[in-house]
């Protein structure tokens, strides 16, 4: 099998292509995605992190439930991007069309082109489903596996969360290109605005505590 080295903070490596629950690092974690901007930082305002997003996504799970364990799958479900970072719908739409471009091109059939597009699809969710898998291992927590009912309620807040930002970040000219339309917006507990990477990061951690019992330093 094929290793896919990825840098650890301290210099050694990890193998991307099977991720272990003992190369998971939730303090790394909160300090990477506290880093990477929500849009790639498309907007005319200052970063919003990764890290804020599923701060809030947390909260506002915990506010509407109740349930301190599903506020963590919460503040987990986008963990594997501290790993690979954040490949954007729009560019994993992009590079699905342009693989069927190319295999039609190459002369392959239509139906044969649209196979190896759902593949390329295909890839990316397994590859973020394998880190996930050691993500909540590593926090003790069954999600995914154990918990599908969870899956569909941080999938749901995901989505409508997604509509809150855009809507505050990009203004409402972007309405008609975000999800959850008829769903009721998130019960948040601070507006959306950029909080920057270390305030971010520090309610990464305190989430972690919160939420799921775990306590770390900041990297």
């Amino acid at each position: 099998m094929t290793i896919v080295p990825s840098f650890r903070r301290d210099g050694t490596v990890m193998d991307l292509a099977a991720p272990q629950v003992s190369d998971i690092d939730f303090a790394e974690m909160a300090a990477g995605l506290s880093k990477i901007a929500r849009f790639n930082g498309r907007y005319a305002c200052a970063a919003y992190s990764d890290a804020q997003h599923s701060v809030f996504c947390a909260d506002a799970l915990y506010a509407e439930t109740g349930d301190a364990v599903l506020a963590g799958c919460g503040l987990l479900h986008d963990g594997h991007e501290y790993l690979i970072g954040d490949l954007t719908r729009p560019f994993a739409s992009l590079i699905a069309i342009n693989v069927a471009a190319a295999m039609r091109d190459g002369g392959f059939a239509p139906d044969v082109a649209e196979r190896a597009s759902a593949a390329v699809a295909e890839a990316i969710r397994a590859a973020k489903a394998a880190i996930d898998d050691a993500v909540f291992a590593a926090a003790g927590v069954g999600y995914p596996r154990l918990y599908p009912a969870y899956v569909r309620q941080v999938h749901d807040m995901d989505e409508r969360m997604l509509r809150a930002e855009g809507l505050a970040l990009f203004g409402r000219k972007a309405a008609a290109h975000l999800p959850a339309a008829r769903r009721p917006a998130p019960k948040l507990t601070s507006p959306i605005e950029p909080w920057g990477a270390a305030k971010a990061e520090m309610a990464f951690i305190d989430r972690l505590e919160r939420y799921l019992g775990i306590v770390v330093r900041p990297a």
